[in-house]
């Protein structure tokens, strides 16, 4: 049985993985160095606070939309590079999204709990919870952000790799192009 398989990636899924990688990262900036050194007691805080908030709820919706583009669309086949990490490269693939999910939903947990969507969105005048840290949601916040930074950190170096050690062109799967589809054996 043969099946599709295609030279890049979907065009759409190509702009939501470079925009989606700019937005996390940008967050996950904000979050380290500049709200965590921020008081709550500093007025930017809300517009801050704001901005990473508004930030996350539009990498759900952005991640949503990729995830069922990419199950939806041929894709090329999966990069292969040294055997034994190939299984590992999958593995962390799916620990990506699943990060940036657990990201959200522990960000979204801390923002209802700590009343965040009155505080922020509503603009109802109250002051912040004196201290985040009270929170086990953002705890779990903080824990994610630093795992998912590194797992961000060695996506980058596994594509380097692949680009310049294993010259295999994997930069060019994941841009823009013409889709070369051809038919394949399973």
């Amino acid at each position: 049985m043969s099946r599709a398989v295609a030279s890049r990636y979907q065009p759409v899924l190509v702009a939501l993985h470079w925009l989606l990688a700019l937005m996390i990262i940008g967050l996950l900036c904000i979050g380290f160095f500049v709200l965590a050194d921020m008081p709550n007691t500093d007025p930017k805080k809300l517009g801050i606070l704001m901005l990473h908030m508004a930030g996350g709820m539009s990498v759900f919706a952005l991640m949503i939309l990729r995830l069922i583009i990419r199950i939806a669309s041929t894709r090329p086949n999966t990069a292969t590079g040294v055997p034994r990490l190939d299984r590992l490269a999958l593995i962390a693939h799916y620990c990506l999204y699943l990060l940036v999910f657990l990201m959200i939903a522990s960000g979204y947990s801390t923002g209802i709990i700590a009343g965040l969507n009155r505080i922020v969105f509503a603009h109802s005048g109250e002051p912040l919870p004196s201290d985040f840290d009270v929170f086990p949601t953002f705890q779990a916040h903080s824990f994610l952000a630093v795992l998912l930074a590194i797992l961000i950190a060695v996506h980058i170096a596994a594509a380097f790799y692949h680009q310049f050690m294993l010259k295999d062109g994997l930069f060019r799967r994941m841009w823009f192009g013409k889709r070369t589809i051809t038919p394949s054996e399973k």
